[in-house]
């Protein structure tokens, strides 16, 4: 199941709403027994507290339903104004008062910032594959390769630091009930060699989706997530002969252990795509 910001915004709203009816149970009780309508009163502080603290929580569990409905029905993240509007709420909150739980809004909105960034950088061809993706993101190179240059380049990059990742990782994921068989060796691709139909083997991707000189996207299943790497090629802005690749990564989890693994490689992720599409782009200079 997808975590999305409406999600956790919901869950923030309703553990405020929970500890609100637990803290300020005697000003509620005070409030139901006076018969609630005009109960708070302009001078009773604690009836008025516990009446905002329970107003705050409400409208977070609203918030984040909304958001949680356009991310998952329409798929869509929130929209940057949401976001920016969380990290000034949040800032509303804690400067008055430090010792407060609105610091939890701060990784949200930053959250949403990051959502909308890469949902924008997102080429449209990529768009049907992306569908209720729970990781995106998109490194971006420019190059004068041809696709198949590029691409034969990528998936050849192998230094010995990665080489390391992979044993490393072969421990890791039998901690998680998985296996990893064997460590991938180094490969020198031509780009002859790489497959532009769809169900070819490419290391151990598949491809999903292909057309020449334009978008290549290739996947691998495992039992806690499934992976998608794409590549599109587009002229670079003011013509020439370089082009502009963005290679994108899509997470799809299948159970529980999708998202505990992933966060725990996704730096080394960001570290291993990104020197790949680095040293792609340079494939043709040297």
């Amino acid at each position: 199941m997808r975590v999305t910001t409406g999600t956790l915004l919901m869950l923030v709203g309703g553990i405020h709403s929970a500890i609100g009816l637990v803290l300020f149970r005697e000003p509620l009780l005070a409030m139901a027994r006076a018969g609630v309508f005009d109960s708070v009163g302009r001078d009773d502080r604690a009836r008025a507290v516990a009446f905002w603290f329970l107003a705050m929580g409400g409208a977070l569990l609203l918030a984040g339903g909304l958001c949680r409905w356009l991310e998952r029905e329409l798929q869509r993240p929130p929209p940057p104004g949401f976001g920016w509007g969380l990290l000034a709420l949040g800032l509303f909150c804690v400067v008055p008062m430090p010792v407060t739980g609105a610091w939890v809004l701060f990784p949200l909105g930053l959250g949403v910032l990051f959502q909308s960034r890469t949902a924008s950088a997102l080429p449209e061809v990529l768009r049907p594959f992306a569908h209720g993706a729970d990781h995106v993101d998109v490194k971006t190179v420019e190059s004068e390769a041809t696709l198949r240059e590029f691409l034969a380049a990528l998936l050849s990059y192998q230094p010995a630091w990665m080489t390391a990742l992979y044993g490393v990782r072969a421990v890791f994921v039998r901690l998680l009930g998985m296996r990893q068989h064997g460590v991938p060796r180094p490969q020198h691709l031509r780009p002859e060699d790489i497959p532009m139909t769809p169900g070819g083997a490419a290391l151990f991707f598949t491809v999903r989706h292909a057309e020449e000189d334009h978008v290549w996207v290739v996947s691998a299943t495992d039992q806690h997530l499934d992976a998608t790497l794409a590549v599109v090629m587009e002229p670079a802005p003011g013509g020439g002969p370089r082009r502009r690749f963005h290679v994108v990564t899509l997470v799809h989890y299948r159970n529980w252990a999708g998202p505990v693994y992933f966060n725990v490689i996704r730096p080394f992720h960001h570290l291993v795509v990104g020197g790949m599409a680095r040293r792609a782009a340079r494939a043709q200079e040297g």
